[in-house]
């Protein structure tokens, strides 16, 4: 029942830490400022490929109350594949942040990862019978 407003509330959280200002955060993580070493990229695309991997992960299980597991986990793929790619693109519109092709990188690999997790997943369920595609979504 709170599935949906679960999904919806992580990608509000997740939008608002990907565009908010850096120097004037309105939700402070308490990151360590400093210069855009090679390890702290590498460190903040990690967490990039969790965020957007836990991202189609929680959508599918927010629309597979409702919907055949296929179409929701494609749907969810769509969902947070668009995710990565907007919020990427739109932090050039802030003052201090900036488009970076590793964080797109690790958005979209995440979402492949997740993609992955879900077809395994899928391969495993039973095949649907005629009684299934009546009115109650595959689990």
């Amino acid at each position: 029942m709170l599935r949906l407003p679960f999904a919806l509330a992580w990608t509000l959280l997740l939008t608002t830490l990907l565009l908010q200002g850096e120097a004037d955060p309105l939700i402070n993580l308490g990151l360590p400022s400093g210069a855009n070493t090679l390890a702290r990229e590498l460190a903040f695309s990690a967490v990039h490929l969790l965020a957007f991997g836990f991202t189609c992960l929680c959508w599918h299980w927010a629309l597979s109350a409702s919907a055949a597991a296929e179409r929701s986990a494609l749907a969810a793929i769509t969902i947070a594949i668009t995710l990565g790619a907007s919020t990427e693109f739109l932090q050039t519109a802030t003052l201090d942040r900036h488009f970076s092709w590793l964080d797109l990188g690790a958005n979209f690999a995440g979402v492949l990862i997740a993609a992955a997790l879900l077809e395994w997943r899928l391969r495993a369920l039973p095949p649907a019978t005629p009684a299934d595609s009546a009115g109650s979504p595959r689990r």
